[in-house]
This record gives C-alpha cells, sequence and structure tokens, in this order.
C-alpha cells in the first residue's frame, strides 16, 4: 500500500518537563484532543552531521563518524481556526504567556519563552517520528477563496524514530477539531486610527484587499558537552513584528499612510474575526490589537493601466500606555480568542 497524507496524522502536546534534555524523558505523550489538521510536511527530518576524516596520507577520504543532530527548522502549516481548544495552545506556544482561565483567551509576546516547548508527533505510516520544538513565531496570511493560513515556525532538536513515549497507541488516541471553524478573509474587520485618537470604532475600517502579519523570534543554537542536540533555544534578539495589507483603492484616505511614514506617526489597529454562533448568544472570535505601529513602507506603484492599489508595511512595537479603547494593551500585539475553551493552555 502507498503512503499519502490521507494515512498521516500529526499531534501536538506542550512539554510538561522542567528541562529540555536528552533522551525521552523530555518528551510528551500525544493524546485525545492534540490532533492537529495540517496541510503540508513539517520538515522535520532526521538530519545528522557527518564528519569526514580528511587527515593527510591516504589517497581519498576512508573514514567518516557522525557527530550532533543538526537543529531543525519546522513549520507547522495550518488553516486560521476558531476552535480555541485547539488553536490556544499553538497561541500559547509561540507568544509565551497567556490568561490562565477559559474563554476569553488572551496572548501577548513573553520576554522570554523558557520552558514552553511542545512535543510534536507525526505519524509517518512505516514509523512514528518525533521531536521537541520551540516556537519562534507565526505568519498570518490569507489564500485560495480567502481562508486564513498560518504557519506556525518551530526549532527542534532532532527527530526520534524510536520512542517509547509516543507509539501507534497514542497516534489512535488522538482527537483532532471540529471542522467547518476555519475563519476567512470575510470575516476579517480592519480598523486603524492615530495612537493618540478616539477608541477605533466603525468609521475607523478600511477597505483592504489583502492583510498579512508575522511575529519573528530569534533563537541560539548550542550545543553542549555531553549530549548530541542543542539544549534549549533562548530568545537573542528582539523580535520582529511586521503587518502588511494592501488597500482597495489609491484615494484620499489611503494616500495617508506617505504622511504617516514621513512623519513618523504613532497608530494603532485591530483586526477582528466573528465566526459562527456558539448556542444563542455570543460566537466565536479573534481580535488581534496593535498599541504601537509606524509605517515602515508605503509604496505607490503603477502597475500597467491598472488601478493603483497602494500597499503599506507596519512595524510593531511597545506603547508607552494603552490607547484609549485598548486597556491594558502595551505589549507589541495583543491576540483574544473567544469560543468553548474553559482550560489553562499552559496547563
Amino acid at each position: 500500500m502507498a503512503v499519502n497524507p490521507r494515512s498521516s496524522k500529526v499531534g501536538i502536546n506542550r512539554g510538561t518537563s522542567a528541562s529540555w534534555g536528552t533522551g525521552t524523558a523530555v518528551s510528551t505523550a500525544v493524546g485525545a484532543g492534540d490532533g492537529v489538521w495540517v496541510t503540508d510536511d513539517l520538515g522535520i527530518s532526521l538530519s545528522m552531521q557527518v564528519d569526514e576524516d580528511d587527515s593527510a596520507g591516504q589517497d581519498f577520504i576512508t573514514s567518516m563518524q557522525v557527530a550532533n543532530h543538526n537543529p531543525i527548522k519546522a513549520t507547522i502549516p495550518s488553516f486560521l481556526h476558531y476552535h480555541d481548544t485547539f488553536q490556544n495552545v499553538l497561541w500559547a506556544l509561540a507568544c509565551g504567556t497567556g490568561s490562565t482561565a477559559g474563554s476569553p483567551n488572551t496572548f501577548e509576546p513573553a520576554v522570554t519563552k523558557t520552558g514552553h516547548y511542545a512535543t510534536i508527533v507525526r505519524d509517518k505510516v512505516q514509523f512514528i517520528s518525533e521531536a521537541n520544538g520551540k516556537c519562534n513565531g507565526f505568519e498570518m496570511s490569507f489564500g485560495d477563496n480567502g481562508r486564513g493560513e498560518m504557519k506556525w515556525n518551530f526549532i527542534c532538536d532532532k527527530e526520534r524514530v524510536d520512542s517509547t513515549i509516543n507509539t501507534a497507541t497514542q497516534i489512535s488516541a488522538l482527537t483532532f477539531p471540529t471542522q467547518g471553524l476555519r475563519a476567512f478573509f470575510k470575516q476579517l474587520t480592519f480598523r486603524i486610527n492615530t495612537q493618540g485618537g478616539a477608541a477605533l470604532g466603525t468609521g475607523d475600517a478600511v477597505k483592504i484587499t489583502d492583510l498579512k502579519f508575522s511575529y519573528q523570534t530569534k533563537s541560539d543554537e548550542l550545543m553542549v558537552a555531553g549530549q548530541d542536540s542543542i539544549i534549549e533555544p533562548e530568545e537573542d534578539a528582539y523580535p520582529e513584528i511586521g503587518l502588511e495589507c494592501t488597500f482597495a483603492r489609491l484615494d484620499s484616505a489611503s494616500d495617508d499612510y506617505i504622511a504617516h511614514h514621513r512623519d513618523n506617526t504613532r497608530l494603532k489597529a485591530d483586526m477582528t474575526f466573528v465566526g459562527p454562533a456558539i448556542g444563542t448568544t455570543s460566537a466565536y472570535g479573534i481580535l488581534i490589537e496593535f498599541p504601537n505601529l509606524i509605517v515602515r513602507e508605503a509604496p505607490v506603484e503603477f502597475k500597467g493601466t491598472k488601478n493603483v492599489a497602494p500597499m503599506v508595511k507596519f512595524g510593531g512595537y511597545k506603547a508607552a500606555s494603552a490607547p484609549t479603547g485598548m486597556t491594558g494593551v502595551t505589549k507589541p500585539f495583543r491576540v483574544t480568542t473567544t469560543g468553548i475553551s474553559t482550560a489553562n493552555p499552559f496547563a
């Protein structure tokens, strides 16, 4: 029987060990509720350092030995999902901090994410792949039919194919989030005004045709004596927060961003996704707030005879104080999810 994606499953469970070390003790078993829908390969494969003995006196190299496991740059590609019980774990791993109770749940970037990593398991049919990974951030974009797409970026220690923690038993126990709860561009409202202006309202919604949001941290990749894979990565640079949007028209509103770029104007913005109803009184939702945006680029490009659609690139920064209408929001961004979650994603 041929192996194809239909016969493969992916599970993620946040690590519970206090230290990232060697062997299987650091891994966490996946099970019910840990299934993740993915749209492509994760990029996790065994990769060893091969060291050749190139000593003088040989006609050709005769000896080679394997050294350490190369760090693995992995990506978990998935759809933007309203199912908060499933996706909150990924927001928590990416940000490193979140509220400690159930819905609504809030997530902001932490100064450090020490101890916040996950065991990533994939059933490759002929064997089971396991790696411990730390989330270095994410990229949000919109693809075919306006569907929201996420790429969760991880740095992993190594691939294990002989784990005693995650076996066929754990793969069989995986359960997955309800389908039909994906977020789409049509459900998004993007509002923006000056940081010192009034609270964002209906009149601040702008017409955009595309949007990208990225959050990326940089981590060290250190090998130490006595083990063959990296120790737990730690942040060693300021994170990069970027927001890009394309306006539908070049008009008297969208051309303001050229002046905002010139004048280094501070702005605030939010993105609101409204999903299907929960019962009869509320709905699934995702709110992302930015208290301090600066316009990094505002090119106005003419492309043939087509109407001009200006693009703006923003940088996200910490605010000295929370803007009006964003109570308590000073970190570069805050994600708030509303749904059915009643658990602490860090538990």
